[in-house]
């Protein structure tokens, strides 16, 4: 699954170089006063006042939105003086009270730091040895420069831990569809039914109903994994 990005970048950023592409860094929003309906666009529009002293790329949100605010590649204002000029992008996450709606939002974020680490070149991984994608905690342990420790405490009041997010970096989210089941029956010679099921548009029936219906005998073997149907004799 794809996610669409809307790109509304912010006037008057500075537009300086980076050092080099080394990270992709992982925030979130640490205002637990702000976690309505309205959430991602009152902070998208809070750091575009504020941008002159702090700014990152992307917000996620409003139920697995992806607003791009500023320019990859460049410096953004998200992590302090170190990890600044290392930053390839930097992804903040705002809240929501909605457990539902942090699902979505949750994946869209997954999705959104896989990509922006291929495209920059860096390893998918969370918060390892060498470049890669980085929580702003390892950001202020191992770079200092910053006091931060988002976004691991939100995400753990979401029920996400520190190891299901990163082995989520890792694998990515896989689409879960619900299976459309109807009960249903199936007839047979225009005379006999037995019960059935349509599972995403085809027809299941137990075995068991089938050799019953059939006067058939049902043999299983364990080891072939093959289930026959024999004439009763």
């Amino acid at each position: 699954m794809t996610y669409p990005i809307e790109k509304r970048l912010m006037s008057g950023l500075p537009n300086l170089r980076l050092d080099s592409f080394k990270y992709v860094v992982v925030h979130e929003s640490g205002n637990p006063n702000n976690c309505g309906p309205n959430a991602l666009e009152n902070e998208i529009a809070y750091m575009n006042r504020n941008k002159a002293n702090a700014f990152t790329s992307h917000w996620v949100g409003g139920a697995g939105r992806i607003v791009q605010v500023a320019p990859v590649g460049k410096v953004q204002y998200g992590c302090g003086p170190k990890g600044n000029p290392l930053s390839y992008a930097q992804v903040e996450l705002a809240r929501t009270n909605d457990k539902d709606q942090f699902k979505k939002d949750y994946a869209a974020y997954i999705w959104l730091l896989r990509e922006l680490a291929k495209e920059a070149g860096i390893p998918v991984i969370l918060d390892s040895a060498g470049n890669g994608i980085k929580s702003h905690r390892w950001i202020t342990d191992n770079l200092k420069g910053t006091t931060h420790r988002d976004p691991y405490s939100y995400l753990a009041s979401m029920g996400i831990t520190e190891e299901q997010f990163k082995l989520d970096i890792k694998n990515g989210l896989k689409e879960v569809k619900e299976a459309q089941f109807t009960e249903a029956k199936v007839m047979l010679n225009d005379v006999k039914t037995i019960p059935a099921v349509i599972i995403d548009g085809r027809t299941h029936v137990q075995v068991r109903e089938l050799a019953d219906l059939l006067g058939l005998k049902l043999v299983y073997n364990n080891e072939s994994k093959i289930t026959k149907l024999y004439e009763v004799k």
